[in-house]
């Protein structure tokens, strides 16, 4: 009982410490999912800390609570993924998987009998976790800045491209985006040279794991064309003030030109009389 007692406070510990590290992590993630390359597959070799696994049960089964996912946190996961069967299931009955669902797994598999080949041990990641009892054909990742995934051809297809294939997700002026991987996968029956000029282009990576720097704006410009704006306005004022003044004073010169005129013509008038 005792043991039961510290192994379920050790589990809430687990989850307690991995909601704290997802909050101060979040605006850290991948927002989108690595790109998509045709007749390819990706894999990662190591997670770095932070990645979150979905723990995802096959059809008929359903997750325990305590395991609704993995989190990669100092080099190790934070606990195990459970799955149990449906109370409403009927465990008689067969569910024949689709076409669609068979590819996945056989692409699935094929990444996991690769990962655990050529797996990485690196100081800020976890290696690839176990498999669990009843899991899901196609496992769920939510990979961090940072994160590294390898690209290759699957069964029946061959790389155009000598030299890794890889992708990183980086932070770009504030949003998270994966760089686009080299490949192109081309039918093994086909015949096909290798482009010279794409040799290991996918490990050509200037900012491998840093944030990558935005484009300089120069907004020096735009208070220039605004003072220049506002120094047009005030000048065609002016002229506009000086336009008018003139005319007021042209007016009133000439109303006193002729009240003189005509006062010296009824003074000479007079003096005729």
């Amino acid at each position: 009982m005792e043991k039961e007692l510290k192994d379920g406070d050790r589990g809430n510990f687990n989850l307690i410490l991995s909601f704290s590290f997802l909050h101060q992590k979040s605006k850290y993630m991948c927002v989108e999912d690595p790109p998509k390359v045709a007749h390819a597959t990706f894999k990662a070799l190591s997670y770095k800390n932070g990645t979150i696994l979905n723990c995802d049960c096959k059809r008929g089964f359903r997750r325990i609570k305590k395991s609704v996912y993995m989190v990669c946190l100092e080099n190790s996961w934070s606990n195990n993924c459970q799955c149990t069967r449906n109370s409403n299931d009927n465990r008689g009955k067969q569910v024949t998987p689709k076409p669609e669902d068979q590819k996945e797994q056989q692409i699935t598999e094929m990444q996991k009998s690769t990962q655990s080949v050529h797996q990485e041990k690196l100081p800020g990641h976890c290696r690839e976790p176990p498999p669990w009892e009843h899991e899901d054909t196609k496992r769920i990742y939510h990979f961090v800045v940072g994160q590294r995934v390898h690209y290759e051809c699957i069964q029946g297809y061959k790389a155009l491209q000598r030299g890794p294939a890889v992708s990183i997700c980086k932070m770009t002026c504030g949003k998270t985006e994966w760089t686009q991987p080299h490949l192109t996968c081309v039918d093994e029956g086909e015949h096909h040279q290798f482009p010279a000029s794409e040799d290991s282009q996918g490990s050509r990576d200037p900012f491998p794991e840093s944030e990558t720097p935005c484009p300089i704006i120069t907004t020096d410009l735009q208070p220039l064309t605004d003072a220049a704006t506002t120094m047009e306005t005030f000048i065609l004022t002016i002229e506009y003030q000086l336009a008018v003044a003139g005319c007021v004073f042209l007016v009133i010169s000439i109303l006193l030109l002729s009240g003189l005129t005509w006062q010296r013509r009824w003074k000479k008038s007079r003096r005729t009389i």
